[in-house]
């Protein structure tokens, strides 16, 4: 099968992809995630002899090399981005990253380089943006063709933050709402989407993948938790996952994907499954 160009093979459940591993039922309320990757148009497919590595990338750094807490408080992305699709609802979001980060030899993910990785992530081809063309039709979220355009801005009057923080303040402030992240995974609360720094940094070890397609991952599933979608489970056997679904916990026959839209346009839904 084919997604976004890529072909994909099944591989086992120990190595499957996840975007998200969220602690309650309903999008409204917080939700924590196990972001992993899988595939987009940014890179090619390994072939099915390829070797699975025991990271993304040869330079993804160790545990010890990502600081674990910092500041607690964040810096924003300045000035507004470009309008990203035609869709009906236009969704405003900010973009931070927290201060005081120790970046050591790690390159620095300053909020200009974070930013441009969300726009790039919401504007692909089968990303969020795609549904101007395709319009999305839920029931069971009362959707009906729906479509989102999306802007960054640089005001506190946003519909949703995306920030990017240390393990330590990601669980200290999903905590307060109730979600365990562990000390390794994101979450959405309320207006705001909190991206874990240790796996933004790794990715998903054991997963042969690149890490831009982790970061495609985890953005989509969080923006899909932001405009009212809660996990889904596999629609059938050999179909592309939902985003939505929590892929680690198992492929239930599906195929590995992370994006809302498949190559023709077709937005992949399946059942909806308790969190």
């Amino acid at each position: 099968m084919r997604i976004n160009g890529r072909l994909l093979v099944p591989i086992s459940l120990a190595a499957v992809l996840t975007t998200a591993a969220c602690g309650l039922s309903t999008p409204a309320a917080g939700q924590a995630e196990v972001p992993r990757s899988g595939p987009s148009t940014q890179s090619s497919a390994p072939s099915p002899g390829d070797t699975p590595t025991s990271s993304p990338t040869p330079e993804i750094p160790t545990d010890a090399q990502i600081p674990t807490k910092a500041a607690g408080t964040f810096t924003t992305a300045t000035g507004n981005g470009r309008v990203l699709g035609k869709g009906k609802k236009r969704v405003r979001y900010s973009v931070s990253v927290e201060k005081g980060i120790a970046w050591g030899d790690i390159p620095a993910w300053k909020p200009d380089r974070f930013a441009a990785s969300i726009e790039q992530v919401l504007a692909a081809p089968n990303g969020w943006a795609t549904s101007a063309q395709h319009p999305v039709t839920n029931a069971a979220v009362n959707l009906t063709r729906a479509s989102w355009s999306f802007q960054r801005v640089g005001t506190s009057k946003v519909d949703v933050d995306v920030r990017l923080a240390t393990p330590r303040t990601v669980d200290r402030l999903c905590g307060a709402s109730g979600v365990d992240t562990e000390g390794v995974y994101s979450c959405k609360y309320g207006k705001t989407i909190m991206i874990n720094l240790r796996r933004w940094l790794q990715g998903s070890p054991g997963y042969p993948v690149s890490i831009d397609e982790y970061h495609a991952g985890v953005i989509n599933h969080e923006f899909g938790h932001f405009l009212g979608f809660a996990h889904m489970k596999c629609g059938g056997r050999g179909k592309p996952a939902p985003v939505m679904m929590t892929q680690t916990m198992g492929l239930g026959g599906c195929m590995p994907n992370v994006s809302p839209f498949v190559g023709n346009g077709q937005f992949v839904s399946g059942p909806w499954a308790p969190s």
